[in-house]
């Protein structure tokens, strides 16, 4: 009887040893060894983030894109929409929509700001009653005067409007020369719409000088003149989502009317005096771009963004999601300048247990605004908390990057541990 006993738990044994064989086999043929390879990037090897690399090479403007084809093939509308990068040597010259060129001698005369689409003055002239009153430039550029009709106003200053009205109204023989005295006064800076391109983070069309309805006080509303302190040059930059850390800020180029003007916005980081200029419609915002990570521009600031979303996942054992893994809408949500390591740290990558926490590793998924591809790098979390300092293993966070947290060896071993316990446990009752 001892004998067959023996025999039988031989039996079994082997059977176990079989089972244990076949489910190690079928696991690692579910195994995506895709995840275990190095990672590569084979189109740049130089990261976006990692400041002291070499400069990225780009033309000056990408050429015009042909959009409409009878052929089926796709290939010529990949780069359809995409923006531009440009140097900082020789910007494109661009006329405006609303304005007629100007002589430098309209240039130095001329101070105030010329009126645009949407802006509100105060007409008045002695014995002018059916006339005076306030007016809005329209849509088209003008301000319909009765009798008189359309006067051209978008482009041009006060002084140049109330001298056209003078001469409308003497045309019309309304009045005499000597008595058609106009007075145009700025009531009311609208908010207009400029493009800009170039080094920044959300190229394209940005309205600026939004304002909400009773946002002024009674006494400001009633008062000759207006301030917009939301129609400048950096307000524009800023509504585009900020400058990117490439971007060129001592030449940024400020086209109008077919002019352009080199401006200097470095001093809004470092502190020192900055003219800001003030906007009209039809302005051109080129933002060059010097080809080079300058980490001193990633940090909030007037030209910066002040935040901005990252995509976390961190799937850990002990947290079977992120919601309970505290990965949430405020650990996303960080502010510019955020580096890898603080990443990791907001997922709760980092700490726990140390032999089984430690060898786990984060990657990095984040696209280059220079090139256009997508980079991605693998930290170890043990070698990025010990050597936070160096640039290329803790490089900094740019907006919409993905990060992702993978378990330890130990943890996956466990894991398939617990898997082989899991299949053969049904086996045993047998």
């Amino acid at each position: 009887m001892g004998f067959f006993s023996l025999l039988h738990s031989l039996k079994y044994k082997d059977f176990i040893f079989a089972s244990v064989a076949m489910s190690l086999s079928v696991l690692s043929g579910c195994i995506q060894y895709d995840s275990l390879h190095e990672v590569e990037n084979l189109h740049n090897q130089k990261f976006f983030g990692t400041p002291h690399q070499v400069g990225d090479v780009f033309e000056h403007q990408m050429p015009p894109i042909e959009i409409f084809s009878t052929s089926i093939n796709c290939t010529e509308f990949q780069y359809a929409g995409a923006s531009l990068n440009y140097k900082a040597d020789e910007p494109i010259l661009l006329e405006s929509p609303f304005q007629t060129p100007i002589t430098p001698f309209d240039k130095q005369r001329h101070n105030a700001l010329p009126l645009s689409p949407g802006d509100m003055i105060e007409l008045s002239m002695e014995y002018g009653d059916g006339f005076n009153g306030n007016y809005v430039v329209n849509n088209s550029g003008y301000l319909m005067i009765p009798v008189i009709g359309a006067i051209a106003a978008a482009g041009a200053p006060p002084e140049i409007i109330a001298e056209r009205i003078e001469l409308g109204l003497v045309r019309a023989e309304v009045f005499q020369p000597t008595t058609a005295s106009v007075t145009v006064k700025v009531l009311h800076w609208s908010e207009i719409e400029v493009p800009v391109t170039g080094a920044v983070f959300q190229p394209g069309r940005v309205r600026i000088n939004t304002r909400k309805a009773n946002s002024d006080v009674p006494a400001r509303v009633t008062a000759n003149g207006d301030y917009a302190s939301k129609r400048l040059l950096s307000e524009a930059v800023r509504a585009a989502s900020g400058v990117r850390p490439d971007a060129k800020l001592d030449q940024i180029i400020l086209i109008r009317r077919g002019w352009q003007i080199e401006v200097d916005l470095s001093g809004i980081l470092t502190g020192q005096p900055v003219r800001d200029y003030p906007l009209i419609a039809g302005d051109q915002i080129i933002v060059p771009s010097t080809g080079c990570f300058q980490p001193n521009l990633v940090r909030p600031s007037q030209i910066t963004p002040k935040g901005f979303r990252v995509f976390m996942s961190n799937l850990i054992d002990s947290a079977q999601s992120n919601a309970s893994a505290a990965v949430g809408r405020y650990s996303t949500n960080i502010p510019y300048g955020t580096r890898l390591l603080q990443a990791a740290v907001s997922a709760n990558c980092v700490g726990g247990k140390e032999w089984t926490n430690a060898p786990r590793k984060i990657v990095l998924s984040s696209t280059n605004p220079i090139t256009g591809k997508t980079q991605v790098i693998e930290r170890s979390i043990e070698q990025l908390m010990r050597m936070s300092f160096r640039d290329e293993i803790n490089p900094y966070l740019m907006p919409n990057d993905a990060v992702a947290c993978y378990d330890s060896d130990v943890t996956n071993l466990r894991d398939i541990a617990a898997t082989i316990v899991d299949v053969l446990k049904p086996l045993t009752l047998f």
